[in-house]
């Protein structure tokens, strides 16, 4: 036993008609945009990117200093013998 096709009321329909007849009837947007860079689609995206990059870029020799370099040895703290 198949199920009976629904079909809405005759007031639906007919405004579910009038819509689809109202979008056949606009223009469609013919309009060829042009084509955006990935930094104009992005602009916040790229501004952090870059001024994360840049300034690891400057303070890369201190960041190794710090982090990575093996400690430089200690030097012996020595009075001079002239103020002893």
């Amino acid at each position: 036993m198949s199920m009976p096709q629904y079909k809405p009321p005759k007031d639906i329909q007919d405004l579910l008609d009038k819509k689809e007849q109202q979008q056949t009837g606009q223009r469609r947007r013919t309009a060829v945009l042009p084509k955006r860079s990935w930094i104009q689609r992005n602009p916040r995206l790229f501004q952090i990117t870059f001024l994360t990059s840049s300034l690891l870029i400057f303070f890369s020799k201190p960041i190794y200093d710090a982090f990575i370099a093996d400690p430089l040895p200690p030097t012996e703290f020595r009075v001079p013998p002239h103020k002893r």
